[in-house]
């Protein structure tokens, strides 16, 4: 791929074909990547017999140019003509024993958005898969700006309003994208030929498209498909989330349009939490509450034998002083017993004490816990108005004109009027901040062609310096104030 040639197209046609097709049959089958390694198969065997059979090698030479349509380079060694073909069929090799292997030995998971790391990377990237495929999008749309960026553009506006359980998004994408890559890559082939690189004859209409040349090498192919991989990245990543929610138990999965598709934290892992700290506070408890048995059993046993100590008492013919200090050192002996010595009732407290501290530092972890979840899962949708009124006040002070004028209305609207009627004015709002957004983009993508040479350039004149200049440059300065001449602003 790095080298643009027929061999690499059918490379990354068989590839596109293979992404694409998984993607809208929801199903991995074999009919979609057996090409891929049947094709890499003949293309080693080719390249492999012209390193190896020079008569081979002048008799195709003779016909086709061996570097432009197979990337073979006659004078280089057999380990560099052979090495990439040989790489893509290990990796085919490899996943079609993969495939072998996971037919037979296939294994149950009943929830596979379990506890753990794993489990919660799952979760997080179900919630999160959407706004990377529209970032991507908005990426994509401005690198570069052109009409093919246009409709990454419009497309992202229009898949703005389905809700998160949509495959259309990511679907849809993916074919226009898988289209573009096509196209841009014939054109490093073709597009000498067809006149349309700079400074020929068409060059107009490849600048209108955003098809452009590359620069040579690895980092020049990286550079003009960025966008269009993250692209195909996303949508794979959204063809993965799709698989996930259709193996969720039904029990966590929402069925509603706008919620989420599942609990970024899962009832469960709160249950194994509890499960840990009542199993926690048991030991002790447990060990704890030998004493009061032992106590009660100690309390009978002194209640008798005090009992009996005192109907022996009288039976004695010793003297008064006697008899007292006899039934003293009973009561003492007695009551001894019965609660136990100072250091035993000393040690059963701090026993005591500590595991009511535990348990008190436990429950404080667990709501802890508890309300840093509630938090991370709602506060977009607690504070999300807030965060948006935030971003208009920034917005409003970037650039001062029509367009910041109609943020800070808006912001009004937001601080004056209450939740619920913003709520029903909300896709109002955001269909008009989807116009500002094309608007803008038109009025870039405008000042990138050199057709309007009458305006003044950006060393004569800024749109910041328009309130001293409006009267001998009006035209100029009323474009800046209604936004349309945004690319020099910035």
């Amino acid at each position: 791929m790095v080298t643009p040639n027929y061999i690499s197209f059918g490379y990354i046609f068989l590839l596109l074909v293979w992404i694409i097709g998984r993607q809208l049959v929801e199903r991995t089958k074999r009919r979609l990547w057996f090409p891929l390694k049947i094709y890499a198969i003949m293309v080693f065997i080719i390249i492999y017999s012209l390193s190896s059979f020079t008569s081979f090698k002048i008799w195709l030479s003779g016909f086709i140019n061996l570097y432009f349509y197979l990337g073979y380079d006659p004078e280089a060694s057999l380990l560099d003509n052979i090495w990439q073909s040989l790489a893509v069929l290990i990796v085919m090799q490899l996943y079609s024993y993969e495939r072998r292997q996971s037919k037979y030995n296939r294994t149950y998971h009943p929830n596979p958005l379990g506890s753990g790391i794993l489990g919660f990377a799952k979760r997080f990237l179900i919630w999160h898969s959407q706004k990377v495929l529209f970032v991507s999008l908005f990426y994509a749309s401005l690198s570069p700006i052109c009409a093919f960026g246009f409709l990454y553009l419009l497309g992202l506006v229009i898949c703005s309003t389905l809700p998160k359980a949509s495959q259309i998004p990511s679907k849809s994408f993916l074919v226009y994208t898988g289209f573009l890559v096509t196209s841009e890559y014939l054109f490093q082939m073709w597009g000498k030929q067809a006149e349309m690189f700079p400074g020929q004859k068409h060059s107009d209409l490849s600048l209108f498209l955003g098809i452009r040349a590359y620069e040579p090498g690895f980092w020049g192919i990286e550079s003009g498909l960025r966008g269009k991989v993250l692209v195909i990245s996303a949508c794979i990543l959204q063809y993965n989330v799709f698989r996930w929610l259709d193996n969720m138990p039904s029990g966590i999965s929402n069925k509603g349009k706008w919620e989420e598709p599942c609990p970024l934290f899962l009832p469960a892992e709160d249950n194994y939490t509890n499960g840990y700290m009542s199993n926690g506070e048991d030991k002790p408890s447990s060990s704890v509450g030998t004493e009061p048995i032992r106590q009660d059993r100690a309390a009978s046993n002194s209640w008798s034998s005090l009992s009996s100590a005192f109907s022996q008492a009288p039976h004695h013919g010793s003297s008064k002083a006697a008899g007292g200090s006899e039934v003293n050192g009973v009561r003492k002996f007695s009551f001894g017993y019965f609660w136990g010595s100072t250091k035993e009732s000393h040690k059963w407290n701090k026993k005591r004490i500590l595991a009511l501290r535990k348990e008190r530092f436990e429950t404080q972890k667990a709501l802890l816990k508890i309300y840093l979840k509630f938090w991370i899962e709602n506060m977009f949708s607690l504070y999300g108005l807030e965060i948006n009124m935030i971003a208009l006040l920034l917005a409003s002070f970037a650039l001062l004109n029509a367009i910041s004028m109609l943020y800070i209305a808006v912001l009004a609207v937001c601080i004056l009027l209450n939740r619920q009627i913003i709520r029903k004015l909300w896709p109002v709002l955001v269909f008009l901040f989807a116009s500002v957004l094309i608007l803008e983009y038109f009025a870039i993508w405008k000042s990138m062609f050199p057709l309007n040479q009458n305006k003044p350039s950006q060393s004569e004149i800024r749109c910041h310096d328009c309130w001293k200049s409006s009267a001998s440059y009006f035209q100029y300065c009323r474009s800046c104030w209604l936004g349309i001449n945004l690319w020099i602003c910035l």
